[in-house]
């Protein structure tokens, strides 16, 4: 059972789970499929036939013919240009604390998109069968940024998440779609590996209000040996950019047995978050699930991630959840002054919420976050 079929199945917990719910349009409303080509935003040319890439450190040099690493970039007449623009193969109506946010407007409900496509392969992607794939390889709709924003409206969404496989390889559509969304009062979400350069990054969080970033560990081989050049200085350097830019952040850790569950793995994780981002910085200890390449690796033991949890607050972490057990007490948000109950979780439901104008009802306290 991978992540998704997990969540949807944990629904049906006793006090009533808000499960992830596919859009289908209706035969009325039908999403035609297209092209999705649109010339890509950051690259230069090297000669009359070759160009680089400039989104990512990968930084590769591409030619009439040859396709892009992240499967839906190549060259045509000299130019760079994306097959995925407009073209999601994900929709679906979560709440934000999906992604995980859970200092960013509890409750609240937003379209989740996706493309087919990434620029990593984590080797324990939950979502292998849309970010390992290529735009032709894929069912998609056709989703303008303004037919999104118009869908998430309808839908009554209060804002945009960009999420599933990797966002940055859709940095066209999730800019001019983030740009829509807060011309029409919603707000934009970016769900993301963090493999992406500083310029196209900084562009990004103009028009980006929340980022959620994935930090699988502080070595390269805790990311499973990437051949991926500067992987985990790329990921630091962008939680710090972001961190920069005054956006909203979240830092979600996947906890894998035998890859990044010990102790001083986890130590230096969380002091490194609170050194470089903040004690403030809401963390998530995800429980792994077997997917894609590591079906040989049992789940997470819900202990591992409450003794996660401990060594986050030991290291000064003020707000550091459990991810992916629906239920558990470390779901919930407690006031980092009086320790008192601000927001309880079901899974994915708000059940109860304490927090006032952005403040602890029981000692006023001002708690980090966004909370309208």
């Amino acid at each position: 059972m991978d992540r998704r079929d997990f969540l949807k199945n944990a629904a049906i917990l006793g006090a009533g789970c808000m499960a992830a719910a596919a859009v289908e349009p209706t035969a009325a409303e039908a999403l035609p499929t297209a092209s999705g080509i649109k010339e890509a935003s950051f690259y230069k040319k090297i000669d009359s036939r070759t160009v680089q890439c400039k989104l990512c450190p990968l930084e590769e040099k591409l030619t009439a013919g040859s396709k892009s690493v992240c499967r839906v970039r190549s060259v045509q007449n000299g130019k760079l240009y994306v097959s995925n623009y407009g073209k999601p193969c994900a929709m679906h109506l979560d709440p934000v604390e999906k992604n995980p946010l859970y200092h960013f407007n509890p409750g609240m409900k937003s379209l989740a998109l996706a493309t087919a496509g990434c620029n990593l392969a984590c080797p324990a992607c939950q979502n292998w069968e849309m970010s390992q794939k290529s735009v032709n390889e894929i069912k998609s709709y056709d989703l303008s940024p303004s037919k999104a924003v118009s869908y998430a409206k309808k839908n009554e969404c209060g804002a945009l998440s960009f999420t599933f496989t990797e966002p940055a390889i859709f940095i066209e559509y999730c800019i001019d779609a983030s740009k829509a969304a807060k011309e029409s009062g919603l707000k934009s979400c970016v769900v993301s590996g963090g493999y992406i350069n500083t310029q196209p990054l900084t562009v990004l969080t103009r028009y980006v209000d929340a980022f959620c970033v994935s930090l699988k560990g502080l070595s390269d081989e805790q990311y499973g040996g990437s051949p991926r050049p500067s992987v985990v200085e790329t990921v630091k350097n962008t939680l710090k950019t972001i961190r920069q830019s005054g956006k909203w952040l979240e830092v979600a850790c996947l906890i894998i047995p035998g890859k990044s569950d010990d102790e001083k793995t986890i130590s230096e994780i969380a002091k490194w978050i609170k050194d470089n981002l903040g004690e403030f910085t809401p963390v998530h200890f995800s429980r792994f699930y077997p997917s894609f390449m590591l079906r040989n690796i049992p789940q997470t033991p819900v202990g591992v991630l409450e003794q996660a949890q401990k060594l986050a607050k030991k290291a000064g972490i003020k707000y550091a959840y459990i991810g992916n057990v629906p239920g558990h007490i470390g779901n919930n948000t407690y006031c980092h002054s009086c320790n008192k109950l601000l927001i309880q979780r079901v899974g994915f439901r708000v059940l109860k919420n304490n927090i006032n104008n952005g403040k602890c009802q029981f000692c006023g306290v001002k708690i980090p976050g966004v909370w309208s």
